[in-house]
């Protein structure tokens, strides 16, 4: 993979990096520790993060600007299993495409893609094709990568988790990374979060026991002062209880439907979602754009799914 990341680096003077809509740690951390590396190995290119601005404070950098002419560029799209989920058009005015990526194969839209289904994290893909490669990452890469990887296994906790993850976490904490700031960045939350993290946990109902779903309104994350792009992400908010083996966060957004985060801990759910405007792993999945109704039809799938397995 290595050889053929540098050999498509080699070919072009403009790279442009790309990530998905609505990204993550592991979005964020991937496009911005690949930009790094190549800032740092390749200093005769021009490489940008391209992306939504959002207002609110991130971990990560702003996206770049970029007002040039993108059919001679490369673009790099991270993280992103399909092409309607690349947050930039102009990824399809390149005059070449590589796609890397973890998720389930649904659509090879690179000239060359770099997808490894069963690694925990896009940046762990980065870390071990560098790591293999022997680079020496600088502390920014390394970093960017760091949060990403600890982002999407949820501090190690998933079950895509292998020892090659621990492997690449070793080989990124010898970069002169901060481990703890990292760790800080990543899961450390305002007084705002907090409170509506709070807010969250009294809202969370349960069916027969053992799946749990939390229905959040606009009302609910505007009153606490927390943005949509960070409300949506709460739903580690249940991850811990024994009992709850799926636990679902659906959120409503400016248009009145609403985005959700569906995690189980052994029972398939990413099919499921396929079929709610989604997708994603096996475990961990996301749906866009549900009615209140098509919320409680999916849970009802989820359910039943969960008794048809045991």
């Amino acid at each position: 993979m290595f050889d053929t990341l540098v050999s498509y680096l080699n070919r072009y003077d403009t790279i442009l990096i790309f990530r998905h809509v609505m990204p993550d740690g592991d979005a964020l951390g991937s496009q911005f520790g690949l930009k790094a590396f190549i800032a740092e190995y390749f200093p005769q290119k021009k490489v940008y993060a391209l992306g939504s601005r959002p207002k609110q404070k991130s971990s990560f950098p702003m996206s770049d600007i970029f007002e040039g002419d993108c059919s001679d560029a490369l673009a790099i799209v991270c993280d992103t299993a399909n092409r309607e989920r690349i947050d930039d058009e102009r990824y399809a005015l390149c005059k070449e495409i590589l796609k890397i990526d973890h998720h389930p194969i649904v659509d090879n839209f690179g000239h060359e893609n770099l997808v490894a289904v069963k690694a925990s994290a896009t940046c762990e893909i980065l870390a071990a094709m560098f790591m293999q490669a022997k680079v020496k990452l600088n502390a920014d890469a390394a970093s960017y990568l760091f949060c990403g990887l600890i982002a999407d296994t949820q501090q190690f906790s998933i079950p895509s988790v292998t020892s090659l993850t621990f492997e690449c976490a070793a080989y990124l904490s010898q970069c002169f990374i901060d481990i703890q700031a990292c760790n800080e960045k990543m899961f450390s939350s305002t007084y705002e979060e907090y409170h509506y993290e709070s807010l969250l946990r009294n809202k969370v109902q349960v069916i027969d026991g053992r799946l749990a779903y939390v229905i959040a309104s606009k009302t609910d994350y505007e009153s606490c002062h927390v943005p949509f792009i960070q409300a949506k992400d709460k739903v580690h908010v249940m991850a811990k209880v024994t009992d709850f083996e799926m636990y679902c966060l659906f959120t409503e957004n400016e248009e009145g439907t609403y985005q959700g985060s569906l995690r189980s801990k052994k029972v398939q759910l990413n099919d499921i979602a396929a079929r709610y405007n989604g997708g994603g792993h096996a475990l961990a999945s996301g749906v866009k754009h549900l009615t209140f109704d098509q919320v409680h039809e999916l849970l009802k799938e989820l359910n039943d799914r969960l008794e048809n397995n045991n």
